[in-house]
């Protein structure tokens, strides 16, 4: 079965928020020695406190979740998480993810669609049928890479782009029925 995979950092989690405001930063591109910084979050629980993606009350993160989850069965896919996890740091930052997944019941029902891996293109395509899957990534090389491994990409950026009109009603619909296509 074919997969909708949601990355976790800069689409349903605020990795760039919460690295910049613990560095004494504005954005994350002005934190000074980035590498050093990245560095000093291995062995911690950072990816536990990530906050989600919120408009006022409303938790938008929950609903890309919800929304996904929805869509793909609508679809008749799977869906799941495919998210990189710190250089050098897989293993902790793995777990950290999979804890804050957890906590907000967002697990994907079949452990196999749960991913942390800085190769995301390795999944572009479903293992068994050779059908594409889709990634919503905001990180443009991971979509370049898992285009051209077969699959079908959607750049979206949480605290950039609109989730509602964008995401929901424009791009996930659009990357479903190219999926259909391909059956």
């Amino acid at each position: 079965m074919a997969n909708i995979y949601l990355d976790m950092d800069g689409v349903i989690a605020d990795f760039f928020g919460l690295w910049a405001d613990s560095c004494g930063a504005v954005h994350w591109k002005s934190i000074k020695e980035k590498e050093k910084s990245l560095m000093d979050l291995h062995n911690t629980d950072f990816f536990n406190k990530l906050p989600e993606f919120m408009d006022g009350e409303t938790s938008i993160s929950k609903t890309i979740v919800r929304e996904t989850q929805w869509m793909s069965q609508q679809a008749g896919m799977g869906w799941g998480i495919c998210s990189s996890p710190l250089r050098n740091d897989t293993m902790n930052s793995a777990y950290w993810k999979r804890v804050w997944l957890q906590d907000r019941g967002w697990m994907p029902q079949d452990m196999e669609n749960l991913i942390f891996t800085s190769n995301k293109h390795k999944y572009a395509r479903c293992k068994l049928k050779g059908t594409p899957n889709i990634l919503i990534d905001d990180k443009p090389d991971n979509i370049k890479k898992w285009i051209d491994h077969g699959g079908i990409g959607i750049r979206f950026q949480t605290d950039k782009d609109d989730y509602n009109e964008y995401l929901l009603d424009q791009e996930l619909p659009k990357a479903i029925e190219i999926y259909k296509n391909t059956l």
